[in-house]
């Protein structure tokens, strides 16, 4: 059972860290997120939003 637990962590683990990874490779969807976010949310919302995105897309690994 503890390996099961284990494995599957580990699984999680790495998909979320190469989901990072491909969120970071381009801040060009920040952008495209935006616009999208736009059509169905208040500005604000949208902004820090599109803050966030750009923040984590300009570190570098």
């Amino acid at each position: 059972m503890r390996i099961v637990a284990i494995a599957l962590l580990l699984m999680v683990g790495l998909y979320a860290a190469s989901d990072a990874a491909r969120a970071q490779s381009s801040c060009k969807v920040c952008s495209e997120q935006q616009r999208a976010c736009m059509k169905n949310y208040a500005g604000p919302t949208c902004k820090t939003e599109y803050q966030m995105c750009m923040k984590s897309c300009g570190k570098k690994s």
